[in-house]
This record gives C-alpha cells, sequence and structure tokens, in this order.
C-alpha cells in the first residue's frame, strides 16, 4: 500500500492505477473553479471499478462549512474557512461517479477506538 502526500494538482498520476483514493480534508478547501480538474484527476488516478472516498464539511457545520455560494467565494476572496457541502450538491459534482452513500458522520466521543463527528459528510464513490 502505497500513501501520497502531496498537492493534488502537482501529483504526477499513474493513469488507472489505484484502487482507492481517500480524500479527508482537501476537497472543502477546493476553489470552485477548480472542482472539474479535482473531479478529472480522480477519474484519471482509479482504475475501472475503484473507489473514491471523500471526507467534507456539513454545510454550517460546527468545524467548517461555510454557508456561501460559489459567487460569493469570488465576491469576498475567501473560503470562509472551507466550503460547506450537502449530499444533493455532492451527487451533482461527482456525477460521474456511482454513489455508493453519503451520510453524515457517526458522532463517537473522543475515547473511541474510531473517529466520528456529525458536522462532516462520509462519501463513498465507484469509478464507472
Amino acid at each position: 500500500m502505497n500513501f501520497i502526500n502531496k498537492n493534488i494538482f502537482e501529483l504526477e498520476l499513474e493513469e488507472g492505477g489505484y484502487d482507492i483514493v481517500y480524500d479527508s480534508g482537501c476537497f472543502h478547501y477546493i476553489p470552485p473553479h477548480r472542482r472539474m480538474d479535482y473531479v478529472s484527476l480522480i477519474k484519471k488516478a482509479l482504475k475501472p471499478n475503484g473507489s473514491f472516498a471523500l471526507t467534507s464539511f456539513v454545510l454550517g457545520g460546527e468545524l467548517g462549512g461555510s454557508d456561501i455560494s460559489d459567487w460569493d467565494v469570488y465576491r469576498l476572496r475567501s473560503l470562509k474557512g472551507g466550503l460547506g457541502y450537502t449530499e444533493e450538491k455532492l451527487r451533482a459534482i461527482f456525477r460521474e461517479f456511482e454513489v455508493i452513500e453519503i451520510r453524515r458522520m457517526k458522532e463517537l466521543e473522543p475515547s473511541d477506538v474510531i473517529f466520528g463527528k456529525s458536522s462532516l459528510l462520509t462519501s463513498l464513490f465507484r469509478n464507472n
């Protein structure tokens, strides 16, 4: 298993070389005009039927998730701490993928072995 920690737009990806791509903390900081580049990179990286898992801010969530329009990002020159998403918006952005599941994370206690915050959305997609 290989893990890469680098700016996604600077990656030299092996086309169709990955079974899974996991994003926890990148997508909600990508400005609207780069979203389609991001989707294209994910599509390019994944093998056929590969999986894409995403953790993103809930719209108006306590950890982030600004409730501003795409236009406001440019008008205000700010993502206001990271953009928030709804299930519907994620389905629209990632329409090139099969949606397996999009839901709020299950809230877990800090003492639990695994992480979970209900102010985050967790999504799983399959590359068609």
